[in-house]
């Protein structure tokens, strides 16, 4: 209750909508004609990682419409151009009557969950009404999977509900196996993060730069992303020895939480006659991206783990990154490999960031290395169609879990869906690959 409390002094939006989260919709009516897809994405990383995935699916499937459900509040007019076909609203708390509800009101006739988003109440409530789920883009961390095997009846029995799983790497599928998801469901289709970056940000990108003031274009810019207490002090330090080799260089600095942003201004090392916040800007483009820097760090990793590296890599931008990367630890093992990103710690952060913008930087060397950071990602293409598969695709969804096929069968919920026999059972191979 307190958490409650606490996001709602924070959020308005939350504070008005937490009927929602409990499955009361006052007037709200769901239609009930058409196929309506369910897609749950907590964080705002996951609402954005499935943007491509929704074009692709609701662009073969006219019929089709989407609902999606966050903890966290929508990113604006994220899904303004996909023709009112989706709708969003407050997941519902997982307590068996937030969930009842729920599921009543809007009447889904499929589920996916996103990334690590394993919820007994809603999968069990939502296996009891027939509907088919998935997990997509799904991602198990080893200290993750440590905490779910304390666990191990309730979570094998939670995973058995999942007609099909979309695993990011061989690591993930391996440890959702382990744990006890079917070995038929589970397919390795890569991240949704691959496909985020579109070239028609890149007008607005350089529209953003010109934001920051004359000559903006020319003057080198380090965007620190997604950064974490005890990370803005060296980033800062990093800065000021970059500021002295180039004096027009500009630091975007983002933090993870942006209601840390008042204790960051408050720092010794940060000139407030020289600081100026984003949403001061009366023009701004919407929000920042990495497409706007000429090198990025990325944070979490001096600290704990680190965040997704994809989004500089998909624009060629040359990544510098902390020691502690496991919670993206295939992907920063393949840019490391790849010479695709540089290791640092606190100490070694300036020098990096000198070797990649400061007057003496090799502009060669600093470009071939964003290079093949954008090589990787487009290796990647291909995870959109492998993703869409599992969840709709010619002739029809495969389900692979006899003992409820009659049961899933018989609700006629989903439009050709087929229940294959236990030894016809394969990892579908569904929609497009491209």
């Amino acid at each position: 209750m307190h958490r409650l409390l606490g996001r709602s002094r924070q959020h308005i939006g939350y504070r008005s909508q937490i009927w929602h989260r409990l499955g009361f919709y006052g007037r709200h009516r769901a239609s009930r004609s058409g196929e309506r897809v369910w897609i749950h994405a907590v964080s705002v990383g996951e609402t954005l990682a499935i943007t491509p995935l929704l074009e692709r699916l609701l662009a073969g499937r006219p019929d089709l419409s989407v609902l999606v459900t966050s903890t966290n509040p929508p990113v604006p007019s994220r899904y303004s151009k996909l023709s009112g076909r989706v709708e969003w609203c407050w997941a519902p708390f997982g307590t068996p009557g937030a969930v009842r509800r729920f599921l009543e009101h809007w009447h889904p006739t499929l589920e996916a969950l996103v990334e690590t988003e394993i919820w007994p109440n809603l999968l069990t409530h939502a296996a009891a009404r027939g509907v088919p789920m998935v997990l997509l883009n799904a991602r198990l961390f080893e200290k993750s999977a440590a905490g779910y095997a304390l666990v191990a009846g309730l979570t094998r029995q939670t995973l058995a509900h999942f007609a099909g799983v979309a695993a990011q790497t061989e690591s993930d599928a391996s440890r959702l196996r382990a744990l006890g998801a079917a070995n038929e469901a589970v397919l390795v289709t890569g991240s949704l993060n691959f496909a985020l970056v579109r070239n028609s940000l890149r007008e607005a990108n350089e529209q953003e730069r010109l934001q920051f003031g004359a000559g903006a274009l020319d003057r080198p810019v380090w965007l620190a992303a997604s950064t974490h207490p005890g990370e803005e002090e060296p980033v800062l330090e990093a800065f000021a020895r970059l500021k002295a080799d180039q004096p027009n260089a500009l630091l975007m600095l983002a933090p993870r939480h942006p209601d840390r942003v008042p204790g960051i201004l408050a720092l010794p090392a940060m000139r407030r006659d020289q600081v100026v916040r984003y949403s001061a800007f009366q023009h701004r483009a919407g929000a920042t991206s990495d497409g706007g820097a000429d090198a990025v760090f990325v944070g979490g990793s001096l600290t704990h783990g680190g965040h997704n590296p994809l989004g500089p890599a998909a624009w060629c931008m040359p990544i510098i990154s902390g020691p502690h990367t496991c919670n993206f630890a295939s992907i920063y093992s393949d840019l490391f490999e790849a010479n695709a990103a540089v290791k640092v710690d606190a100490n070694t952060l300036s020098a990096a960031l000198l070797d990649c913008l400061g007057q003496q930087a090799d502009a060669d060397k600093v470009t071939a290395m964003g290079e093949r950071a954008g090589a990787y990602q487009s290796a990647q293409e291909g995870v959109v169609g492998r993703q869409v598969g599992r969840l709709n695709g010619p002739p029809a969804l495969i389900i692979c879990y006899p003992k409820r096929s009659a049961r899933l069968a018989a609700t006629g919920s989903l439009q050709g869906l087929r229940c294959l026999p236990e030894t016809a059972c394969r990892p579908p191979l569904l929609g497009a690959e491209n």
